[in-house]
């Protein structure tokens, strides 16, 4: 049932305006008569947010997707028509901009568009690699399965985010308050000794005074630094999304120790996870490497499957292509040699896919590890060297005493 704002006569000289539900134009009219107004228009509301709202806020997230995707495989394996499944999923989410999607997706596909065409409207939410795969079940008469296949990867993506996830929000909390408890060194406890010196006429050591000079700088011009982190937060905002600038942290990321390394791996399990899932639907490994290459994160690797492609398409082989690559290791390009002579290729992508997924879940807790005591290292070291500067005047003073 669709919403329509109305403007309406309930007498000569009173004009209401408000909103009724109703499934058409014309029942929105008849209901309204019979309420004892006098349509005057009657239009339908508009069932969507704008795209460049959606892709500003990014409210909806990629475990909500994972939901979506299940909940209607479920619905469509039970029977129930594909708008009335969206219609459903609608109802129950609470995510106001995934309302949105699905209510516009419905109003496409009354318009007479496929789910494949309509969820293409929206590529920030619905990547090309989700479309293809809808647009094979669409194509096969099979759209269950191809969402069950969908459902599956997107968890297992999943999966491997909340890894990354877990893995660093304590280093990360460590680093929040460890700052925290600087700002409040400086900031705070500092100025107070500072008075307690300047009052005995005590002649300060060198680390006391930098220390003292730092803490000025920061309580007389605080504003210009969180004015300064902010216009550098805009402006890597900006230029991130620039190509020359996404090659450069790419490729930046790849070359950190033991990071790059994950980096690498968890693009690759991703690479062959979607690889095997589009080849198991009938794709040939051309275009599902173009279809693939959109959930690369890193653009390095980008440019390598599109590289792939390229030489593919001028005959040489997959396997080959990835021992020319100095980003794929060899076992990559051996597995994937095996696959391609025994004709079961998408098996053996799926099986590098899973290797490099435990190996990544396995880089990310030795990361962890040797993070978190170097934090705490370092923040140990700063915290230290504040503490003994401000301890030194008081050390000199109890020399002089005795």
């Amino acid at each position: 049932m669709a919403t329509y704002i109305y403007t309406a006569k309930s007498s000569p000289n009173k004009i209401l305006q408000g909103t009724i539900e109703a499934e058409s134009e014309q029942e929105a009219v008849n209901k309204l008569t019979k309420m004892g107004y006098f349509p005057v228009s009657v239009k339908a509301e508009a069932p969507y947010l704008k795209q460049k709202e959606i892709w500003k806020l990014r409210k909806i997230k990629s475990d909500e997707i994972v939901l979506f995707t299940q909940h209607l495989s479920t619905l469509i394996e039970s029977g129930v028509n594909i708008i009335e499944g969206l219609r459903i999923i609608s109802n129950q989410t609470n995510n106001k901009y995934l309302k949105a999607v699905l209510n516009d997706v419905i109003a496409k596909i009354k318009d007479g568009n496929s789910l494949s065409i309509s969820l293409s409207s929206y590529p920030h939410t619905f990547p090309s690699l989700y479309v293809t795969m809808i647009k094979l079940g669409e194509t096969g008469g099979n759209i269950q399965d191809s969402l069950r296949r969908l459902a599956n990867f997107l968890e297992k993506e999943q999966e491997l985010k909340n890894s990354i996830r877990s893995a660093l929000m304590y280093p990360a909390f460590i680093f929040a308050v460890s700052i925290l408890t600087i700002i409040a060194l400086i900031g705070f406890v500092i100025p107070r000794l500072v008075t307690m010196f300047e009052e005995m006429g005590q002649i300060l050591p060198l680390p006391t005074k930098a220390l003292i000079l730092l803490s000025s700088l920061f309580r007389d011009y605080w504003w210009f630094i969180l004015a300064s982190c902010g216009a550098l937060i805009f402006i890597y905002r900006r230029i991130v999304n620039l190509a020359k600038v996404r090659l450069v942290l790419s490729e930046f990321k790849l070359k950190m120790p033991i990071w790059g390394t994950i980096v690498l791996k968890a693009d690759i399990s991703r690479l062959m996870r979607a690889l095997s899932l589009l080849l198991s639907q009938g794709l040939t490994i051309v275009y599902s490497l173009e279809a693939s290459s959109a959930i690369i994160s890193n653009e390095i690797i980008k440019n390598e499957v599109h590289k792939f492609r390229k030489k593919i398409s001028e005959g040489s082989n997959f396997s080959k292509s990835l021992s020319e690559s100095k980003y794929f290791p060899a076992y990559v390009s051996n597995i994937t040699g095996i696959g391609e002579e025994s004709g079961a290729l998408e098996k053996s992508l799926m099986r590098i896919a899973d290797d490099y997924e435990r190996d990544t879940e396995r880089f990310l807790k030795n990361f962890a590890q040797i993070l978190e005591p170097a934090m705490i290292l370092g923040m140990g070291i700063i915290v230290g060297f504040i503490v003994l500067s401000m301890m030194l005047p008081i050390f000199q003073i109890n020399l002089i005493v005795r």
